[in-house]
């Protein structure tokens, strides 16, 4: 048994994309509509699991993130990509990247276009 995606309901879809593939690197996947609803999906390099962004461009409810604390990417380097980022999409920053010895990694933490918490993690040598 594997996980296959998650879906988060999203507000503007250009706006998730630059935030998730131009400043994060994640890769798109592919994407469909159903009953006006746009499905787009991204994946990381050697991983199976992907992030589905749920985009209804009629409804003009705001995001209610109910109960996700964050989303967690692994990333080669957590400094490099705050940095790349941060630079690119000028997004929110929580915390900046800092160690955290009893994970063994490094971590940061940003908010993306709808506000969602995205950490930034990656594991030490």
């Amino acid at each position: 048994m594997d996980i296959h995606h998650t879906a988060i309901e999203v507000s503007d879809l250009d706006a998730t994309r630059a935030f998730y593939e131009d400043g994060i690197g994640l890769e798109y996947s592919y994407d469909f509509h159903v009953d006006g609803t746009h499905n787009y999906y991204v994946t990381g390099a050697d991983l199976d699991t992907e992030i589905q962004f749920v985009h209804d461009p009629d409804d003009d409810a705001p995001i209610d993130a109910a109960g996700i604390v964050h989303l967690a990417i692994l990333v080669d380097d957590a400094d490099e990509t705050f940095d790349r980022v941060v630079d690119r999409t000028d997004c929110p920053i929580v915390r900046e990247p800092t160690t955290i010895e009893a994970a063994n990694a490094r971590a940061a933490f940003v908010e993306d276009p709808d506000g969602y918490e995205v950490e930034l993690f990656s594991r030490l040598e």
